[in-house]
């Protein structure tokens, strides 16, 4: 490194269809992954009675949006899930951008320079072109307007890993990007990610990663809110309701559409997680077939909690990680730190 050069700031991003995972040496980042337009909300209420912030963007001239945990009160929500051509949208790159913004806010700095950011894709995106549209969504200089405050983010590099590697990643490595568990250098790891929108499986055999056994598998907890919206709707149809709006109110008994009425949706959880985990307990079967290979099998992502114990019915001593829906952001941070420390 040149006396020139200023020493990298690593981001680890999680980018998911549910929820934005964001990490760095100092600040940590968890926010829906919605944004909408600052006039869906309504005047009088934008920025103060709402977590939320207001956000324009070089790449959107003109345009005003917001994000933040209320973001979901929006009834036009500007979703970044996951379809054809995604990296390419609009609004994912617009999101990209914001929680960069978001997650370096506590530097401080009007300008931030070489900044390294390391994010994953779904298993069977890996070696792709798409990993192409992602890595040009994130390069180069991003000029974000926080607030009314503008803010200059320079990525110099992005690294691209599977998306359940940043789980192997978090357990393997610590903050500073040093061997904490050499177990993994020889062990042979079955993972089981599930998220939002999809659920990934990988193996990792002596920290290599075994292309064969992997699949991405087009189900997982939005499947699980659009069964319960279905069955909301048929119990009250003029129920105001939405997949967002079920996670909103998941962990609660009732689904409350106001305070004069409630739909209890107890039993049509319970119901929508049995129908989904099968799904993807039959795809883990078909992959996979056997799992005796594996020293570990471990349970990351934001289902981890919810289809991750029906999940286990299947293998029992699979195991969920620690704060699972952080866990890809953590181990892509703490490549990072790996990597810079080469």
């Amino acid at each position: 490194m040149t006396k020139q050069e200023k020493k990298p700031i690593i981001v680890g991003l999680d980018h998911g269809n549910g929820w934005v995972k964001v990490k760095t040496a100092t600040n940590q980042v968890v926010l829906p992954s919605y944004i909408a337009r600052k006039d869906s909300i309504g005047e009088g209420i934008t920025g103060k009675s709402l977590d939320i912030k207001e956000y324009e963007s070089g790449n959107a001239k003109g345009e005003v949006f917001i994000w933040g945990n209320d973001v979901v009160k929006s009834e036009k929500l500007l979703s970044t899930y996951g379809s054809q051509d995604r990296y390419k949208q609009k609004y994912y790159s617009l999101l990209n951008e914001f929680a960069l913004t978001e997650v370096l806010s506590d530097l401080e700095m009007d300008v931030l320079e070489n900044v390294w950011v390391i994010t994953g894709v779904p298993s069977e995106e890996k070696g792709t072109s798409v990993e192409e549209d992602l890595e040009k969504s994130l390069m180069g200089a991003h000029l974000i307007k926080v607030n009314g405050e503008d803010k200059i983010i320079k990525v110099s590099k992005v690294v691209i890993l599977p998306q359940p590697v940043g789980t192997v990643m978090s357990l393997y490595l610590d903050e500073k990007g040093y061997v904490a568990n050499e177990a993994y250098e020889t062990d042979s790891v079955g993972i089981i990610d599930l998220g939002t929108g999809t659920s990934d499986l990988d193996h990792i055999n002596e920290l290599r990663r075994n292309e064969d056994d992997s699949l991405s598998i087009p189900l997982g907890m939005f499947d699980v809110y659009k069964r319960i919206e279905k069955y909301i709707k048929k119990q009250n149809p003029n129920a105001d309701v939405t997949p967002q709006k079920v996670e909103a109110q998941f962990s609660s008994d009732s689904y409350v559409i106001s305070k004069r009425a409630a739909v209890d949706i107890t039993e049509v959880k319970e119901k929508a997680l049995e129908e989904v985990a099968m799904d993807i307990k039959n795809a883990i079967t078909q992959q996979w077939k056997t799992w005796d290979r594996f020293d570990s099998i471990i349970i990351t992502g934001g289902g981890a909690s919810t289809l991750g114990r029906k999940l286990k019915q299947l293998i029992d001593d699979a195991a969920p990680v620690k704060e699972s829906q952080t866990a890809n952001a953590t181990g892509f941070y703490r490549y990072g730190e790996f990597l810079k420390g080469e």
